[in-house]
């Protein structure tokens, strides 16, 4: 088999493409700053005004200005915990894979998406395409290969998009954290899937570490779902509902606010319901089967 990995560049990515390397032994290419999507500020500005969304831009801007440290306090956990968990992967990936790396996305290549990285995917013949944090896949390197499967760190169906580890706590859901490996569509998050798992939790979590621990344990599934692949034992069940989807809009530093108000309080809630086994019923897929 031969495998293409699509990420991004931070550490955490970085983790995501030493294991699936060192685990397959199939990897052919890796191609990093995929979630990148090099726009001028006049497009950015005209698909704002496009989209309808300049009240909600307005709004977002104003937010982030009034709860700056909540913003900046959100990342910082977010740095400090990818740091405890992934830490290094960078160095190790240049020091041992470098040679594996085909391409970065930068402004000469705007996004992953334009012709000069679709044809060098092709050129490598993939069987299967992983893909990790990158930014929508077009439908040009979704016909490069007969499996794309990608990581989303959330539990699909009910989580889908972006920051789908924070909504729970936003939303006051227990038992909604988790990671899915599913299979590539043209929707957000929505493909089939193979796998969906939840990370162990302890009152000590936070967003942050339990974002983590789901990139770990999805990072295994994804190593799972490849040699199933490679068996011709893989199988997948369509989403049976569609659940929640956040985009980037949605957030704002109001909503780190919001999160750090509660925190404490839902992780000892949720540790509690999971001790006493009582957590709300979430569907959860082994190999496109309910377990």
């Amino acid at each position: 088999m031969r495998i293409v990995i699509l990420t991004h560049s931070e550490d955490r990515h970085y983790y995501f493409c030493n294991k699936i390397i060192e685990k397959t032994g199939d990897v052919v290419g890796v191609f990093t700053g995929a979630k990148t999507v090099n726009k001028s500020r006049f497009e950015n500005i005209k698909r704002t005004i496009e989209k309808r969304e300049t009240v909600t831009y307005v709004k977002n801007k104003f937010l982030n200005l009034v709860f700056k440290k909540d913003g900046d306090r959100f990342k910082a956990e977010k740095k400090e915990a990818e740091i405890k968990f992934f830490s290094g992967a960078t160095r190790h990936f240049h020091e041992n894979h470098k040679n594996l790396c085909i391409g970065t996305v930068s402004a000469k290549y705007r996004s992953i998406n334009v012709q000069h990285y679709v044809s060098l995917i092709a050129d490598l013949k993939p069987d299967i395409i992983v893909v990790m944090g990158t930014c929508l896949i077009g439908k040009a390197i979704m016909s490069s290969a007969k499996h794309v499967v990608n990581i989303h760190t959330g539990l699909s169906p009910y989580y889908r998009g972006g920051r789908t580890n924070l909504w729970p706590f936003i939303e006051n859901e227990y038992g909604r954290f988790g990671v899915t490996i599913h299979l590539m569509s043209q929707g957000i998050d929505s493909g089939n899937i193979i796998f969906t798992d939840r990370p162990n939790v302890f009152e000590d979590d936070n967003y942050a570490t339990i974002n983590c621990k789901c990139i770990l344990l999805g990072t295994d599934l994804m190593v799972e779902a490849i040699n199933l692949i490679e068996k011709g034992e893989m199988n997948s069940i369509e989403q049976w509902t569609k659940g929640k989807l956040f985009l980037n809009r949605d957030w704002n530093s109001q909503i780190a606010n919001k999160y750090f108000k509660i925190r404490g309080v839902f992780i000892e809630e949720h540790c509690r319901l999971d001790k006493n086994n009582t957590l709300p019923n979430a569907k959860l897929i082994k190999n496109g089967l309910e377990v």
